[in-house]
């Protein structure tokens, strides 16, 4: 009986505040009408989102690209010559050529970090727009350098624009995906990344032989193409029906999910997952009022403390597991990529 009981969520739905929506997981589920079938079937039955999922994914091929690049202009004659330090006669060669590498990894950290309330904030879209500003200025920094320190701090810029769309891109396509293919389309990503190194590779084996210090400025050059596209093209993509919702949008959650669907905002199916997302919301916000009574005012010292005490609420007992799981997956996806 008590098992039963944990599985049902009660929870009022705005903005009326007077329905009541009952929850329970297996009861659903079962009930569930599929937008399609699972896996590659399922991709080409739901094109828009597919095709919205896979535009949002360059900003793991950005990622790769940054991080495929650096491996080999750092071996590169032209490099070297301009950027003594880190030659192999140069004295603490060693050192500075992790430092340049490290860079990237600790911007990605700190815009990783805080990315998250900039998506709450602002939508998944417009944060993958200011994800590609910094790292435009970045790559530009990278692409002028002149001395050692010049092109760290570019390094380091770019990286938390790496960080930012490493976090939000993903975010973006598991929202708007389809329950069926929410996987298949989440490996998009990763295949960008991958995707992204490679071409790296092969542009810097190419410009490897090139005279001057273009051979590798203009590695740094071309990387800022995939990301201007992303900027300018994810302004005409819908926005994110769980953000809409969780902001008290609901008609226009609506619409964007059935554009989306590619259905009529009337298909049952639509109804049903609307009805979802709305109660998953509330649930959310009624659970923050719950766990962080003192939190709710809208002043910039509540919000900022109630970002902290929610990064420790993954941490706190009924979640620690679950964000351990999911810590332990990236870590080694990661470590197994390297």
């Amino acid at each position: 009986m008590e098992s039963k009981v944990e599985n049902i969520k009660r929870e009022t739905i705005p903005p009326d505040g007077r329905s009541t929506f009952v929850h329970h997981a297996e009861a659903v589920w079962d009930q569930r009408q599929p937008y399609g079938p699972n896996g590659l079937r399922g991709i080409f039955s739901s094109h828009y989102a597919a095709a919205c999922a896979a535009f949002a994914a360059l900003g793991g091929m950005v990622f790769g690209y940054d991080q495929g690049v650096v491996s080999v202009v750092l071996v590169m004659e032209q490099f070297l010559s301009r950027f003594t330090s880190v030659s192999d006669k140069a004295a603490g060669a060693g050192f500075y050529k992790g430092l340049l590498t490290a860079m990237i990894e600790l911007g990605a950290f700190l815009g990783a970090l805080n990315q998250g309330w900039i998506a709450d904030k602002i939508s998944r879209k417009y944060s993958i727009v200011v994800a590609v500003i910094i790292f435009t200025v970045g790559g530009i920094l990278q692409t002028a350098s002149m001395d050692y320190a010049m092109l760290a701090v570019g390094r380091l810029i770019g990286g938390v624009g790496i960080g930012m769309l490493s976090m939000v891109a993903p975010l973006y396509i598991s929202e708007i995906s389809p329950p069926e293919i929410r996987g298949s389309l989440l490996v998009l990503e990763e295949l960008s990344i991958v995707g992204g190194i490679c071409i790296a590779y092969w542009i810097t084996y190419g410009t490897r032989y090139m005279a001057g210090e273009w051979a590798w400025r203009l590695p740094f050059l071309l990387q800022m193409i995939p990301s201007t596209v992303l900027a300018l093209g994810i302004l005409f993509l819908p926005f994110s029906p769980r953000w809409l919702a969780s902001k008290g949008r609901d008609d226009e959650a609506l619409q964007s999910l059935g554009k989306l669907r590619g259905l009529p905002v009337t298909d049952n199916r639509v109804q049903q997952e609307w009805f979802d997302i709305r109660a998953e919301a509330a649930f959310h916000r009624q659970t923050s009022a719950i766990r962080h009574p003192n939190l709710q005012s809208k002043s910039r010292v509540n919000s900022i403390k109630l970002e902290i005490a929610s990064w420790t609420d993954c941490f706190r007992r009924g979640c620690w597991r679950r964000t351990h799981v999911g810590i332990g997956l990236m870590f080694f996806q990661v470590s197994l990529r390297q």
